[in-house]
């Protein structure tokens, strides 16, 4: 069993280090209010549901070792993948699964591709539901203005490598879905990953208008109306796709309250099969023994509400079928603290289980939403997915223990110039192999501070110019189309490596995608790591970064709140995280990295690449992420 502190965590301090006095206001998450008041019918917890309600118990920080992520044999059978399981129905807003199916924006669409390659692997019975944009988006940087914009990738589904969904005669089915006071036509596509299959919704049908078929046109994109009338389709038109084709899931998984108005159709289908015998709180029962529910941020940007204009307008004919009137509706996701109707307190308040993604991110929900328990799950990566084959080949995730620092070290050397080369494809750039290389990739928020880097323009210039003890930096990263602040975060970035101190040392690579990220992980020495603290409610990309060996340089929260990173990579302090990283680049990071004793590598630092990748070979799989899904959520 691993070694651990027995000190609890420490609590999740919001810090607004670096964020404008302007901007302070409204990147502080809202202060908990009073407890919810329950709907008569639908948030009671009775006594028999107490204990599945009751606050989760102090997580133990984990306390790196040599020995800490050994598997003993009484160790080994929870992690093993479980065996055959009942089905599950994973609904999501997006899915990235590759490149060349672009529907996913960031973190939550490539962690919900890395559930249904784990299920796959694992021969799962897991069903993807999400929807079909016939419009993805990348980031341009043409030269000489450096002003990102959003080139449109029209996606053509027989091309992504889809296929139209057909009754066994081959006839295609259609599903009728009402929007507001008309009914649409919805088909979808089907992409097969072994046991696993992903569905795709899409409006693009003959019969309906041009604004119904540009329902799917973009993700994340357009206004609030425009959003509930996509959230209309999945949550609706996901669960009747499911009776179509006569599957009925043992539990319906809502990653992210974009999917609960499947909790809709849900009651509707309850209340079908209940004939005489429905009352709403019978059918609302029925369906909370099948719902469950991540939760994935605490931002309120990441949590939709909508007022109670749309909800009428485009919900009071759903509900009419429920017999309850749309001011009773309305109190199952009025928000606490306005008057608007939140999609996350709907989920909540039908949901069986809810889960949060980390153990920092459960406390804080905690406190956000009192009256619910978050169930702490940190998320996982799929090993297979993101562990580079030049790392693979020498250390197989088939193999214990690891293979000697030497082969490590030429393996990450593959890595790093496949990572390099890239570098100079996309952006033309000459980076050097012999260099430290800090990287900074994800999406671009604010509250991630890709600027923190950046605080003191000397003490950097002059970090990257120490001949003896080269560096270098890239960056890359997403932003929302509609977010001009970001936009223009990234051509400031852009900008900057064009400068003569900085040409060569520093480079922002356009077009982040799939691959590139892939090479990030695996080819740089240091990833770097600077959210708000209290904001990031797990983060994926250190835990790809650390599979392959390489080094973390963090403030701590979300998962990297849950270790000790002494033995590991460092720490920065949230409150003075620029200085934090300056200072660790001048001495310690740069020791450890160039003092060789005459080696081809720091036998030091390769220790703590095979500690890191160890680390989440064993603790942070979507392996281990699943199984704990069957065995706290799935029951």
């Amino acid at each position: 069993m691993p070694d651990t502190n027995p000190l609890p965590l420490a609590n999740s301090k919001i810090s607004t280090d670096d964020v404008p006095e302007s901007n302070k206001a409204d990147q502080a998450p809202q202060a908990a209010k009073s407890r919810v008041a329950s709907f008569k019918t639908s948030t009671d917890i009775d006594s028999s549901n107490k204990a599945e309600h009751a606050p989760p118990a102090a997580k133990p920080r984990v306390a790196y070792s040599k020995t800490s992520t050994d598997l003993s044999p009484s160790n080994k059978a929870e992690h093993a993948p479980p065996a055959a399981k009942p089905r599950v129905a994973y609904f999501s807003m997006e899915f990235g699964i590759d490149d060349s199916l672009p529907i996913f924006a960031g973190g939550l669409g490539v962690l919900a591709g890395d559930v249904l390659l784990e299920a796959a692997e694992q021969n799962q019975p897991f069903i993807g539901i999400g929807l079909l944009y016939r419009q993805g988006y990348k980031e341009e940087y043409p030269l000489p203005s450096n002003q990102p914009t959003n080139g449109l990738v029209n996606l053509e589904p027989e091309k992504a490598g889809l296929t139209l969904v057909k009754t066994p005669d081959g006839q295609t089915i259609y599903l009728k879905v009402q929007i507001a006071d008309r009914q649409i036509t919805v088909q979808a596509w089907q992409k097969n990953l072994g046991t696993v299959t992903l569905y795709l919704l899409d409006t693009v049908v003959e019969g309906n208008s041009a604004d119904d078929q540009n329902i799917l046109d973009q993700l994340y994109v357009g206004d609030k109306e425009h959003r509930l009338k996509q959230e209309v389709v999945l949550g609706i038109g996901g669960v009747r796709l499911l009776q179509a084709l006569g599957i009925t899931p043992a539990y319906y998984h809502l990653n992210e309250a974009h999917c609960a108005l499947v909790i809709l159709e849900l009651l509707n289908q309850a209340k079908l099969k209940l004939g005489q015998n429905y009352t709403f709180q019978t059918a609302e029962n029925e369906v909370r023994q099948s719902l469950v529910f991540t939760n994935h941020t605490i931002v309120p940007a990441g949590n939709d509400m909508f007022s109670e204009d749309l909800i009428t307008i485009y919900l009071e004919r759903l509900t009419r079928h429920l017999e309850i009137p749309i001011h009773e509706f309305w109190k199952l996701g009025k928000a606490i603290d306005a008057s608007m109707f939140s999609m996350t307190l709907f989920a909540l308040r039908f949901a069986k289980k809810v889960n949060a993604v980390s153990f920092a991110h459960a406390r804080v929900a905690n406190e956000r939403w009192p009256g619910f328990t978050f169930i702490p799950i940190t998320n996982g990566v799929c090993r297979s997915r993101w562990l580079a084959p030049e790392i693979a080949s020498c250390w197989p995730l088939t193999k214990d223990p690891a293979c000697t620092p030497n082969d490590f070290w030429q393996g990450h050397l593959k890595c790093k110039r496949l990572l390099l080369a890239e570098v100079k494809n996309r952006s033309g750039a000459n980076m050097q192999e012999e260099a430290l290389t800090i990287t900074w990739a994800r999406r671009i928020t604010e509250y991630k501070r890709p600027l923190v880097l950046f605080h003191q323009l000397d003490r950097l210039k002059a970090l990257l110019h120490r001949g003896d003890r080269p560096l270098q930096i890239l960056m890359a990263g997403r932003v929302h189309p509609h977010d001009t602040d970001g936009k223009e975060i990234i051509k400031y970035l852009h900008s900057l490596a064009q400068e003569s101190d900085f040409a060569g040392k520093f480079q922002f690579i356009p077009n982040y995608d799939l691959k590139l990220a892939r090479l990030l992980v695996s080819g740089s020495d240091i990833w770097l790591n600077t959210p708000l603290q209290g904001y990031e409610a797990c983060g994926t990309s250190g835990m790809k970064a650390c599979l392959n060996g390489v080094l973390q340089m963090t403030t701590k929260d979300g998962w990297t709140d849950d270790i000790e990173w002494e033995s590991l990579g460092w720490t920065l302090n949230s409150e003075r995280v620029s200085d934090d990283i300056y200072r660790l680049l001048e001495t310690d990071v740069a020791n450890l990295y160039f003092d060789r004793g005459g080696q081809e590598y720091s036998p030091a630092w390769v220790e703590r690449m095979q500690r890191s990748s160890q680390l989440i070979r064993h603790r942070y799989s979507t392996a281990r992420m699943l199984a704990d899904y069957y065995q706290k959520l799935y029951v």
